[in-house]
């Protein structure tokens, strides 16, 4: 009976232990290993540093050489001129190209100093493209370069609180005008900066081009690639950076900090137009198919929209961004913020709710024109439509049309690759990376709260033409967008603060002052700066 009850016992440790086990291994060792990361995570989050600004180190004096405020409103009334001149681009065939010469003009009356200046020569590229070239007092050294565009979107005048193309300044507060901030402003920035040095009789230590297409916003083929020709006809095949137009520097728009944060756009989205077709057969309508082009068509569509490209968040440049900004951030944030290798599917589904946030986690998908049917009561013969991808800089072209053929899921459905390019190489940036760091404090020095955080730009711009050139294109517009201003991008009543405009015209001299600053730090170039001596 003893060694009965001892056998007994021993089963029921047995037991015991077998279901203590398994706990362990169903429940508590991926609770262990949960609390392990949680630690992880929580310590990561604690060691979040500030990224090092070794560029002003280098900036001795605090009181940064700014342009005066005096003129302010003059500055802003000058924009606001540029703004009534309807230099629209409608297509690749179709644009108003007398605005575009009109707009040379405006510019040669307007920075007399630029246009008579023996160091500064200007060409026209194309008919309506500008590149001027400022030399600078110091030969042997790699030029940058500034892009912008003069063209600008169509745009619905009914639609807008004062006439687009009035550049009517509101309340001595907002220059309204298409192109207020799609580009005008990078064009007339530029050129009030470098005004201003003329004025005070600075000759720039380093040479360097300002290049304006007249094409951007329909390819850029006309405007920027010829520009991009005429440099390496002269001889300039390398440049040290290239600054175009980007990200504006955005309020109350990333959750954690109520700070200003500058995203400098260090990598662009690909992008791919694809033309989906069905072949059908007419018939009559009275006595339809079970399925029309139309019809397979719009379930393949259906399909894409419901089966979004799958998120890539943190393996592209935006796991920088949000490294950058977790030291800035609330602690529940900056635990999210840096360790996106372990939220980042959470951050993903919450960055899918919204359009903008969507777009930086992953590939984006567009439908963006649908062309079917022939006539009322007739079975339409075929169907067609055209789907517009932004490339996420970790995906591929191909591995794109691999995954909407995958969804789409049916053989009757054709895909035509009508125009393709793969994301653009991530630029340089971060403590090391002189021109980033250079970027950085031109920011810092104009808006002295911002956050400036690498990233990459969900649109596309004229950098394309001039990757060849360098390996440093960062994409930056120096406006302030709130999420009111969202929608006014090639939207309606565009807009631009008087006050952000003057800080915009600081940050292009900032650059041009900094630049300067570096010059022994500049690589050196065999060719003279693209440009016949002086």
């Amino acid at each position: 009976m003893v060694n009965m009850g001892l056998s007994s016992r021993r089963k029921s440790c047995w037991r015991y232990r077998c279901w203590q086990s398994l706990f362990l291994a169903v429940i508590g060792f991926p609770l262990v290993a949960a609390a392990f990361l949680g630690f992880v995570a929580f310590f990561r989050a604690l060691a979040a540093q500030k990224q090092n600004d070794l560029f002003l180190q280098f900036t001795k004096d605090e009181t940064f050489d700014m342009v005066d405020r005096s003129r302010m409103i003059e500055r802003a009334e000058r924009l606001g001129g540029a703004l009534k001149i309807p230099s629209v681009s409608y297509g690749p065939d179709k644009q108003e190209k007398q605005a575009f010469l009109q707009y040379h003009q405006y510019l040669a009356k307007h920075y007399p100093l630029i246009h008579t200046s023996s160091f500064i020569t200007k060409d026209i590229i194309n008919e309506y493209s500008l590149l001027y070239t400022v030399h600078g007092t110091t030969k042997g050294k790699l030029p940058y370069l500034f892009s912008s565009h003069l063209d600008v979107v169509p745009v619905d005048p009914k639609a807008w609180e004062v006439h687009p193309f009035s550049g009517k300044i509101v309340n001595n507060t907002f220059v309204y005008g298409r192109g207020a901030i799609d580009d005008k402003t990078g064009v007339m920035g530029v050129m009030e900066a470098l005004e201003f040095m003329l004025e005070k009789g600075i000759r720039p230590q380093r040479s360097f081009f300002l290049a304006f297409g007249h094409d951007e916003e329909i390819s850029g083929k006309r405007g920027a690639q010829e520009i991009a020709k005429a440099l390496r006809a002269r001889g300039v095949d390398k440049l040290d950076f290239v600054i175009d137009e980007g990200f504006p520097i955005s309020k109350d728009l990333v959750p954690g900090t109520d700070k200003p944060i500058a995203i400098v756009g260090v990598s662009e989205k690909g992008t791919t137009n694809l033309e989906l077709s069905v072949m059908g057969s007419p018939g009559h309508a009275s006595f339809p198919p079970s399925e029309s082009a139309i019809g397979i068509l719009a379930a393949a569509l259906a399909r894409l929209e419901a089966n979004p490209h799958p998120s890539l968040l943190g393996e592209g440049p935006e796991a920088a961004t949000f490294k950058y900004l977790a030291p800035h951030v609330s602690f529940g944030y900056k635990l999210l913020y840096n360790n996106l290798w372990l939220f980042s599917g959470l951050m993903s589904r919450e960055m899918a709710r919204e359009p903008l946030s969507n777009a930086f986690a992953r590939t984006t998908t567009a439908i963006t024109v649908f062309h079917g049917g022939i006539k009322e009561n007739v079975v339409p013969p075929s169907a067609a439509a055209i789907v517009n991808h932004r490339i996420h800089p970790a995906q591929t072209v191909a591995e794109v049309i691999a995954h909407d053929r995958e969804v789409i899921a049916d053989p009757r459905v054709n895909i035509r690759v009508k125009t393709a390019r793969e994301a653009h190489p991530v630029s340089s940036f971060g403590p090391e990376s002189i021109p980033f760091q250079m970027v950085s404090t031109s920011i810092k020095q104009v808006y002295i709260d911002a956050i400036v955080v690498p990233g990459v730009f969900i649109a596309n711009t004229d950098t394309r033409w001039y990757l060849g050139f360098t390996k440093d294109l960062y994409r930056f517009l120096p406006t302030i967008v709130t999420p009111t201003d969202i929608g006014r991008y090639h939207g309606n009543n565009e807009r631009i603060s008087v006050e952000n405009y003057h800080q915009s015209v600081n940050f292009f001299y900032r650059i041009i002052r900094n630049a300067d600053l570096l010059i022994d730090q500049v690589p050196s170039s065999t060719v003279n700066n693209g440009a016949e001596e002086l």
